[in-house]
Parts: structure tokens; C-alpha cells; sequence
């Protein structure tokens, strides 16, 4: 394409887009204000309470203002990344009177927002019940809300909708427009984590753990209330949480379609079956390697398991200690790669992705045995794949893995352990959460800045940060 028919995007149009997104922002931050204000947390709320009266005028200001009709997709993309980074940024003041470091209180804003639940804080157990609600509030919001609340409020915006809609879905709802879709897709999420919260009251003592533990579930976040993540609740409750997981580990959309379609349709026109049986059929290779290699008991066989569905399904909680056997640890690696599927609050290259994959190498083969004559097409739940789809698949592993290997030099430059540094980096661009003990308020700030924008390529799908900061996008070269 040439650079002088480029188009570029327009600042005064995103600042416009953004002040759209002021409602969005006002619930992050006002939810844990009003529950400090409750509890008596006043230095809490007044570390909020800037953000929201900002946050309030602008709304009051721009309510009767319409969506820019005209956003192009640079521009979309350019908004969406924006819509993270700010909302990283205006919850760090809470973290910071919670007592982290300017930087580790960044680095939690933003682990926080990308669902993904590495951890700089200390000790968590000193800390007031706002501050934990606030982790997995920020956590729930990052899952899911914030993407989608953006895009149901665009005014139809065919940029928009198309540049932020396929960050999300590889295959659209026909029966209705994105913009309804994601409003839809947004009631099942509600209706999901309603469905966890009440599922870990049942299990977990204390109802403020409770909801804690059932908003990072539901997001995949990972962020726990307890140092010891989900060591030490009891085994029926470990087991629920994590089944919540392996449910917001599959497209949302399944859950929007069931009523319309019934479970069977559903099922077909998506990657559920494929993400579920991956899923339990790694697990259960997990288990084998485990008890041949470990001879783990079966408790330890019980917790092995559900922390590598926790790694598979991103979610990042953990019910003992990662096991870092040479035989385990690289089954761990590549289901944390993959990740969840489409559409769901999941990280990693995500299963329908995969699927696409080995299709493409099945195609290939196919191909050898046909006459050249022979018309074939690559095909993906009966529906023939565009051109333009795989090769933004293409483009999504390939950034994933250019930026898997930046980051391990990055670490192993600076002396970490190769594996240790490898779980680091996958955990952090694949919005998991769980470690072999490199993160922590300890480590250099260059390698908490690398996981942080690691993290934010791994939430965002790369292509929009990087649209974001490529100087092309806001300066039109000659």
C-alpha cells in the first residue's frame, strides 16, 4: 500500500472516541469507591475521588455529544488500547495508599485490567476488604466489560465496530449486528459471574472472599484473596472455582446462542467441543505423566490437575505449587500458548485459532492427493474461511511469538533461569497469572516493565497497542 494514500488517525476524533468511553471508565473506579466509602476506608475513596469527579463532568458534558460516525478503523484500534491504558492508569492512586511503589502499583493496575493476576504486592493479608474487591473488580471489568461496553455504546461506526469486533469473535452472531451481539454477550457474562458468585458462597467462607474469588474466576483473572492463592480453601471449593474458569475459558457466545439455537446448534458453530476436549484431554495426559513421573498421591494428582486447567484456561489461580518437573513444565508452557477460546474472557492464541491451524496443514496435505484441477477450500465449522481472516490469524502468532522471544533475551540477559524466565514471559502474554517465583517486588524494574507491556500486547491481541505507538499511525510519512 502506498504511504501517501495511508490513511492516519486523527486526535481530535480520538479524544472524541475516548470522552464517548467516560461511562466505562466511571465503573472501575466507582464501585470500589462507594464500597470504601461503606467500609470506612477514607484515604481509599479520596484516591478515587478525583477520577470520578473528572470522570462524572465529562459524561454530564458529552451526553447529549454523538459517536465520531466516521472513526476509521486506525483510529478504533488506536481507541481501544487507549480505553485499557487509561483505565490502568486511574487505579493506580489506590495501590499506591495501599502501600506498593508508584511502579508496582503500574505494574498491578495494569496485571489487574488484563485479567492476567501476576502479583508486585506483599502482604495482601494486611489489606483492608476494599482493597481486595477492588483487585477482582478491575480484574472483572478487564474480562470482558470494558472491550465490550466500549463497542455497544459506538453509534454505529463501521470502523469501529469492525476493528474491535474481530479482536473478540472470529465468527459472527448472522442473527444479529455486532453492536447488539456485544450487548448480549455482555448480559452472559453478567449472568455468568452472578451463577460463580453464587456458586463460591456456597464453598468459601466469608462472603467478601467470596465475590473476590468468583469475579477473578469469571474473568480468568487469577487474583486471590489469600497469599496462598486457592492453597488453602478446601478441595470442593478449589474444584468449583476452577470449573467456573473452564466455563469463561469458552466463547460467550455459546452462551447467547444456547436459548435461540439449543445446546447442539450452539456447539456447532463454534469451538466448544474442541476447546472442552483439549482441555480434559490434556488434563488427563497431565495426570498420567504426574503420577508415572511424581507418584503423586491423590490429593497432589487432584491439585496438579486443577492448576494446569488453571494454566490452559488462563485464569492463573493456583492450588499448590507450580510443579517445575522437566517432564510437566513444557505440557504447562504450551497450554498456557494456547489458552481459551474466541470470544471468551481467556488469554493465549486462543483454541479456535489452533483449530484454524490444523486445518490449514490438513488443507495442505489434501491438496497433494487432488488433481491440480481440483478446486478446494479451506473450511472452518462448514463456513469457508476469507482470505483475510487467515491472515490475521497469521499475523496474530507470528507477533506472539516475536514478542515471546523479545521478551526471554529480555530475562535472559538478566541472568534469570531460561525456564523459569520462558514461564515468566508466556504467563504475562498469555494473561495467565502463574509463576515460578521470578515476579515479585524484588525484580529489576526493566523486567516488571517488560511483563507489563507484555501483558497489554497479550489482552489487547497486539495489533492494537502497536498500532497505538507506531509513529505511522499519527504522522503521514511523504
Amino acid at each position: 500500500m502506498s504511504t501517501s494514500t495511508a490513511l492516519v488517525a486523527r486526535p481530535a476524533v480520538v479524544l472524541r472516541a475516548l470522552a464517548q468511553q467516560a461511562p466505562v471508565f466511571l465503573a472501575v473506579v466507582a464501585p470500589p469507591a462507594v464500597v470504601a466509602v461503606i467500609t470506612g476506608q477514607g484515604a481509599l475513596a479520596w484516591s478515587l475521588a478525583g477520577q470520578i469527579v473528572g470522570l462524572l463532568a465529562m459524561t454530564l458534558y458529552h451526553r447529549n455529544a454523538t459517536f465520531p460516525a466516521d472513526l476509521r478503523q486506525i483510529e478504533a484500534l488506536a481507541t481501544f488500547a487507549l480505553v485499557f491504558l487509561i483505565a490502568s492508569l486511574i487505579v493506580v492512586p489506590p495501590f499506591v495508599v495501599l502501600g506498593m511503589p508508584a511502579w508496582d502499583a503500574l505494574f498491578e493496575a495494569v496485571s489487574g485490567i488484563t485479567s492476567t493476576g501476576l502479583s508486585l504486592a506483599g502482604d495482601t493479608d494486611g489489606w483492608p476488604v476494599v482493597g481486595h474487591l477492588l483487585r477482582a473488580w478491575i480484574q472483572w471489568c478487564g474480562g470482558f466489560a470494558i472491550a465490550f461496553a466500549g463497542l455497544a455504546i459506538f453509534s454505529g461506526s463501521t470502523g469501529a465496530t469492525l476493528a474491535m469486533g474481530d479482536t473478540s469473535f472470529s465468527t459472527r452472531d448472522k442473527g444479529s449486528s455486532l453492536r447488539l451481539q456485544a450487548q448480549r454477550v455482555l448480559v452472559a457474562y453478567a449472568g455468568l459471574s452472578v451463577v460463580a458468585v453464587l456458586a463460591c458462597l456456597a464453598v468459601i467462607p466469608g462472603w467478601w472472599e467470596a465475590i473476590c474469588v468468583a469475579l477473578a474466576a469469571v474473568s480468568t483473572g487469577g487474583f486471590s484473596p489469600r497469599a496462598d492463592s486457592l492453597a488453602s480453601y478446601s478441595l470442593p471449593a478449589q474444584g468449583v472455582v476452577m470449573a467456573i474458569c473452564v466455563l469463561a475459558a469458552v466463547s460467550l457466545l455459546v452462551y447467547v446462542q444456547i436459548p435461540r439455537d439449543g445446546l447442539r446448534g450452539a456447539l456447532r458453530n463454534s469451538h466448544t467441543r474442541a476447546a472442552l476436549g483439549l482441555m480434559l484431554g490434556a488434563t488427563a495426559l497431565f495426570v498420567a505423566i504426574d503420577l508415572g513421573v511424581n507418584r503423586a498421591s491423590p490429593d497432589e494428582l487432584y491439585r496438579g490437575a486443577l492448576n494446569f486447567l488453571s494454566a490452559f484456561s488462563t485464569a492463573g489461580f493456583s492450588t499448590s505449587e507450580v510443579s517445575s518437573h522437566v517432564a510437566l513444565l513444557p505440557l504447562i508452557l504450551v497450554a498456557m500458548f494456547i489458552g481459551g477460546d474466541v470470544g471468551s474472557t481467556g488469554g493465549g492464541i486462543k483454541v479456535g485459532r489452533l483449530v484454524l491451524l490444523v486445518q490449514v496443514v490438513r488443507l495442505s496435505f489434501a491438496r497433494v492427493a487432488v488433481p491440480r484441477s481440483a478446486v478446494t477450500y479451506l473450511r472452518d465449522n462448514g463456513n469457508r474461511v476469507a482470505a483475510d481472516h487467515l491472515i490475521a490469524v497469521a499475523t496474530l502468532v507470528a507477533l506472539y511469538l516475536t514478542s515471546l522471544l523479545v521478551g526471554w533475551i529480555i530475562f535472559l540477559v538478566s541472568d534469570a533461569a531460561p525456564l523459569a524466565a520462558l514461564f515468566e514471559v508466556t504467563s504475562a502474554l498469555s494473561t495467565v497469572g502463574l509463576s515460578q517465583g521470578l515476579t515479585g517486588p524484588d525484580m529489576a524494574l526493566h523486567l516488571k516493565l517488560t511483563l507489563g507491556v507484555l501483558m497489554l500486547l497479550g489482552r489487547l491481541e497486539f495489533i492494537a497497542l502497536i498500532i497505538l505507538l507506531m509513529p505511522n499511525t499519527w504522522v503521514k510519512r511523504r
